[in-house]
C-alpha cells in the first residue's frame, strides 16, 4: 500500500504545479470565453490520471529544480524507497520546499527494527486509503438518496421528468441522462432551464464532473485539488451560461439571470446533482451573464492558441538529456563509485556525495586515520578484482569480487542510493549490505552470471592473470 501511496503522492505533486499554472493563466482569460478556462483543467486531469508523460522542451516544469524522471516517464518527487533510506530526502521542485520538508524527515534509527520514516509512510497510506473509502461511501449514499427521491418522478417528454420532491432542476443519470425539474415550474423559466441542462448533456459535463470528483477522492489529502475542483466547476457553469446566451441571444440576459437567482434561493440542502441549475457561485454567474458580450474572432483565436500551448506544456515532463535515462545515469555514477574503490582513491566518491553524506565520509575517514585523514579508501588485501552492478530505480547494488594473495576469493555488497540535489543526481546514502563473504574460486564465472539479464556487469583487467577472462566477463557498455 505504501508504494501505491507514494505513486499517488508523486502524481498529486505534479498536478499541483499544473493547477497553480492554470489558476494563474485563468486570470489572463477574464475577457475571453470561459470555455477556454474550463479547457485548461484538462492538463490537471491528465496529471491526476497518468503517472507518466512525454518529455518536451515546452514543459512548464522545467522552471523547477528538476525531480528525477523515471525510465517510464513518471516524475518522482518522493522516492519509493524513502522509508528505507538512512537520510530520507525528497525533491519537491524548489529548494525552499526541499529544505523545509527534508529537515523534518526523521533519519533511520540503526537499533530500531523499522525506520521511523517507514512506519510514518505506512500510517499515511492507511489514513489515505481510509479517506478514499469514506468519500466513496459518502458519494454512493448521496446518489442512492437521489434515486430514492426520484422514484415518483413522472415523464413529461423525451428525457424531461417532473418531481414534487425537488426544489431545483438538475441532470440525473450517466448512460441515459435525464433532466428533472420541480413540479409547477413556470413556462417562461423552462426555456432557460432546458437550454442550460441540455448544454451540459451535449458537452458530457454530466460525466466529466463526477469523474473529476472521483479523482478528487483519490487525491483528497491535497488542498489544491479541492480548490481546483471548485474552480473547474465554476468555469463549467460560466461556460455553459455563455453557450446558452449565444444560442438565445442577448435579449435573454435578464430572464436567464432572474431564473438563476430564483432557483438558487429556493434550492434545499440536497440539491440533487453536481449539475443542478443554480449551483455554483450565483453572484459570479449572474454578473457574467449580465456583462456577456459576443467575443471577437481574434480574441477567440488567441485564447485557443494560448490554451493549446499551455495544455501541451503542463502535460509534458521537462526534457532531460535525450540520450541518457535515469537508469543509465545511475549506472554511470555507480561505475565511478565502484572504480574509486578499485583504485582506493576516495576523491571521485567525495565529489558525487550530497553535503550530508560528505560529512559522514569525513567522520568515517577521521575515525579510521585520525585528524590527518586522507581520501584513501578500501584495503590492499583482499583487493577488488572485479565487480557487478544491479540497478533498482535510483539505488545501485554493487557486488565486489575480492582476492587475497593465496589466492582466496570473497564477496562484498554495497548499496548506494542516489537522490536529486540542485538538479543533479548525488549520493544520498551508502552502506554495506554484507562484507567478505567467502567465494569458491571454481565458481568465479558464476559471480558474473548469477543475476542474468537484470545485472549490469563490468570487469577490470589487473595484470596478466586476468587477461584470459576477457571472453567470460561482460564489459561495461557506458
Amino acid at each position: 500500500m505504501t508504494l501505491w501511496f507514494t505513486a499517488i503522492l508523486n502524481m498529486s505533486i505534479t498536478a499541483s504545479y499544473a493547477a497553480v499554472a492554470v489558476i494563474i493563466v485563468r486570470l489572463l482569460f477574464r475577457r475571453v470565453p470561459s470555455i477556454f478556462s474550463y479547457a485548461l483543467w484538462i492538463a490537471v486531469l491528465v496529471r491526476l490520471i497518468l503517472p507518466f508523460s512525454y518529455s518536451s522542451g515546452l514543459s512548464f516544469l522545467s522552471v523547477l529544480v528538476p525531480a528525477a524522471q523515471m525510465e517510464n516517464g513518471a516524475m518522482e518527487y518522493v522516492p519509493g524507497q524513502l522509508g528505507f533510506m538512512n537520510n530520507p530526502a525528497v525533491n519537491l521542485g524548489t529548494d525552499f520546499l526541499n529544505r523545509a520538508v527534508n529537515a523534518s524527515l526523521p533519519p533511520a534509527t540503526p537499533d530500531a527494527s523499522v525506520n521511523p520514516m517507514q512506519w510514518m509512510l505506512e500510517l499515511a497510506a492507511i489514513i489515505w486509503s481510509t479517506g478514499v473509502v469514506f468519500l466513496l461511501g459518502y458519494s454512493v449514499i448521496s446518489y442512492l438518496r437521489i434515486v430514492h427521491k426520484l422514484r415518483t418522478a413522472t415523464l413529461v417528454k423525451e428525457n424531461l421528468f417532473e418531481s414534487d420532491r425537488i426544489a431545483t432542476p438538475f441532470v440525473y443519470g450517466f448512460i441515459r441522462p435525464r433532466i428533472v425539474i420541480p413540479a409547477g415550474i413556470k413556462e417562461n423559466e423552462l426555456i432557460y432551464i432546458l437550454a442550460h441542462e441540455q448544454t451540459h448533456i451535449r458537452r458530457r459535463d454530466h460525466l466529466i464532473k463526477p469523474f473529476a470528483f472521483l479523482l478528487l477522492m483519490v487525491h483528497w489529502f491535497n488542498p489544491l485539488m479541492w480548490i481546483s475542483f471548485a474552480l473547474m466547476s465554476r468555469d463549467m457553469e460560466l461556460s455553459c451560461d455563455e453557450s446558452v446566451l449565444r444560442k438565445l441571444g442577448n435579449g435573454a440576459k435578464a430572464g436567464y439571470a432572474h431564473s438563476l437567482l430564483s432557483f438558487s434561493v429556493k434550492k434545499g440542502r440536497l440539491s440533487g446533482s453536481p449539475l443542478a441549475f443554480g449551483e455554483g457561485s450565483v453572484h459570479a454567474r449572474i454578473k457574467n451573464i449580465l456583462n456577456y458580450k459576443k467575443p471577437k474572432g481574434g480574441a477567440v483565436a488567441s485564447a485557443f492558441a494560448v490554451s493549446l500551448v499551455f495544455m501541451v506544456g503542463s502535460a509534458a515532463n521537462p526534457a532531460g538529456k535525450p540520450d541518457i535515462s535515469v537508469n543509465q545515469q545511475v549506472m554511470k555514477l555507480a561505475s565511478v563509485w565502484a572504480d574509486a574503490l578499485v583504485s582506493r582513491d576516495g576523491h571521485p566518491r567525495y565529489g558525487m556525495m550530497s553535503a550530508a553524506v560528505q560529512e559522514q565520509f569525513r567522520q568515517e575517514q577521521a575515525a579510521r586515520s585520525g585528524e590527518n585523514w586522507n581520501y584513501n579508501i578500501g584495503v590492499s588485501s583482499p583487493r577488488v578484482v572485479d565487480y557487478k552492478i544491479r540497478i533498482d530505480g535510483k539505488t545501485a547494488y554493487i557486488t565486489y569480487l575480492t582476492q587475497t594473495s593465496e589466492p582466496a576469493y570473497y564477496q562484498t555488497e554495497e548499496r548506494v542510493t542516489f537522490t536529486v540535489e540542485d538538479g543533479e543526481l548525488v549520493v544520498g546514502e551508502y552502506n554495506i549490505v554484507y562484507e567478505d563473504r567467502p567465494f569458491i574460486a571454481e565458481s568465479k564465472i558464476s559471480f558474473f552470471t548469477s543475476m542474468g539479464n537484470e545485472s549490469s556487469l563490468k570487469s577490470k583487467a589487473f595484470g596478466p592473470q586476468n587477461s584470459s577472462c576477457g571472453s567470460v566477463f561482460a564489459h561495461q557498455w557506458l
